[in-house]
């Protein structure tokens, strides 16, 4: 069975992605042909780009890091719930 990874993508105060993540959740887990599982990335403590090597090696030196692959590794696939901020997302026609 596949297994999909809904990422909370905010680590804001007083964001509203843990609501989203959540309906997104209660929606996706009525599917029979797959597991879901909603992963905080506030639960992981992940600075920017403080590993000495490039991701790509996967030669993780921190505890945060390795803790976070080895989550993220256990996934066939993802939704990613992310904030839009200023419109970024938005189309406008002028």
């Amino acid at each position: 069975m596949l297994k999909i990874g809904i990422i909370i993508g905010s680590a804001r105060t007083g964001r509203n992605a843990v609501q989203v993540a959540d309906w997104v959740y209660a929606i996706a887990s009525q599917r029979k042909d797959a597991e879901f599982d909603i992963v905080d990335i506030n639960e992981y403590n992940l600075p920017l780009l403080d590993e000495p090597i490039p991701p790509l090696f996967g030669q993780y030196s921190k505890e945060h890091t390795i803790k976070w692959a080895e989550k993220i590794k256990s996934f066939d696939g993802f939704i990613f719930v992310t904030p839009e901020y200023n419109q970024s997302w938005s189309y406008r026609s002028s």
